[in-house]
């Protein structure tokens, strides 16, 4: 197996890599360790050079790191294992499971081949959007420090000072979701399924101070979906015309539009 990990001093990376090399000693197993190095595109190509080796890759860290991973493992045979080590862990959020059975499932057989969605060439797991989100995004990686609040801080922030997505769209963001969370623990779309072949498009149209902040309030309280400020559609591909718009992607900032978003059907093998 090789063993992705980006270089922390973070208590729960330093948990889980204490473990999984402690584990591997116990059962006998061979393993390579990858330490990511920040350039996204450099580590792909290196993760992606070493899948003939091995059968499994375990990611430890969060979205960032399963957005990297993802990217390197997408359409082929190689299995992700995930042990969550990250300031929101959203993707894993949706399963409910415990660390235990998340550590089981390092050296599990059995599998589940999940859906991704891509914006243009690039694969995402979880959330992707355009507006408001990819504002608090790059607001976020100004922060030296991260921790959940750091999300509440941000998105109530940007909450007042969003303008619009676009001059033709004067909503507040629209979310592409495969899986259900984002933001630390926001279920932003708990109708998101990550194998059923869709992504579900949620578009936030609130445009009036009054109606964000109760946008915002519902979705604490999981109830957004029956707003009449959000309109909700599953889809298998979309496409932003407009151009110079950012895109985040599972917590990282991707791109600009134009852009073509779209689901990849059981392009990923997942240890569950």
């Amino acid at each position: 197996m090789l063993v992705v990990v980006k270089p922390s001093d973070s208590p729960f990376i330093e948990a889980q890599v204490k473990w999984i090399k402690e584990e591997c000693v116990k059962r006998g197993r061979k393993n390579q360790w990858f330490f990511t190095s920040g350039c996204f595109e450099t580590d792909v190509t290196a993760i992606k050079q070493k899948l003939a080796e091995v059968e499994t890759v375990v990611a430890v860290g969060g979205d960032g790191t399963l957005h990297l991973v993802a990217n390197a493992l997408a359409n082929s045979a190689v299995s992700l294992a995930v042990l969550p080590a990250g300031t929101g862990n959203d993707f894993v959020r949706q399963f409910a499971y415990s660390q235990q059975q998340w550590r089981a499932l390092v050296f599990s057989e059995s599998y589940r081949l999940l859906d991704l969605g891509k914006v243009n060439q690039r694969f995402f797991i979880n959330v992707a959007g355009i507006g408001f989100n990819a504002a608090v995004v790059k607001d976020m990686n100004t922060f030296q420090i991260r921790h959940k609040l750091s999300y509440i801080f941000a998105g109530i922030k940007h909450l007042f000072s969003f303008k619009h997505t676009s001059s033709h769209d004067p909503s507040l963001m629209r979310v592409f979701a495969n899986g259900q969370f984002f933001a630390a623990g926001l279920k932003v779309a708990p109708s998101a399924r990550v194998d059923n072949g869709k992504l579900l498009m949620l578009h936030f149209r609130a445009e009036s101070i009054l109606s964000r902040l109760w946008s915002f309030l519902l979705m604490l309280v999981r109830q957004h979906e029956k707003s009449s400020h959000l309109e909700v559609s599953e889809l298998m591909e979309y496409e932003i015309s407009d151009p110079d718009l950012l895109i985040e992607a599972d917590g990282e900032m991707i791109g600009v539009t134009p852009a073509v978003i779209k689901v990849c059907r059981g392009a990923l093998k997942m240890r569950l």
